[in-house]
């Protein structure tokens, strides 16, 4: 989208932008900003779901209350934690590569919060709880594994 806007109208945030002066007047570091803006929530969302891959493997052997699942799984929650907060900063952000060369008293500031924004809470905490089933689970197997 930052390389031709009329072709990736759905990638990202286009009213955003038009509200701020549209693509044309965007300098080449402010493309480049608005492209590591937007696409940064969806790396660090990928980077969870690839951490879950070795917890999904360990599970379909049955090898769930382990250290090392629990640390996959804690790390995907923090990578979850991590991915809503940039998710909620990317506008905020995106404003402020925007409105970079404008003189100053023209230039914004946005911040805002909706409910998707805490709705993308729920994976990463449901994630730190499963971490932390694991790390009981664990604890209880190891006590019932030293009475016998």
């Amino acid at each position: 989208m930052w390389a031709d806007p009329s072709t990736f109208k759905l990638v990202s945030n286009t009213a955003l932008v038009d509200q701020f002066g549209g693509f044309d007047r965007l300098l080449l570091w402010q493309r480049i900003g608005g492209f590591i803006v937007t696409g940064l929530p969806a790396v660090i969302f990928a980077w969870a779901l690839i951490c879950l891959l070795p917890l999904i493997r360990m599970a379909e052997r049955g090898d769930w209350f382990n250290a090392a699942s629990e640390r996959y799984c804690f790390r995907a929650g923090k990578l979850l934690l991590w991915h809503a907060l940039v998710r909620w900063l990317s506008d905020t952000a995106l404003v402020l590569v925007l409105t970079a060369t404008n003189p100053p008293g023209e230039r914004a500031l946005m911040v805002n919060v909706g409910s998707d924004d805490l709705l993308s809470l729920i994976p990463a905490l449901m994630a730190l709880c499963i971490a932390h089933m694991m790390r009981i689970g664990r604890a209880q197997r190891d006590e019932l594994n030293e009475i016998i």
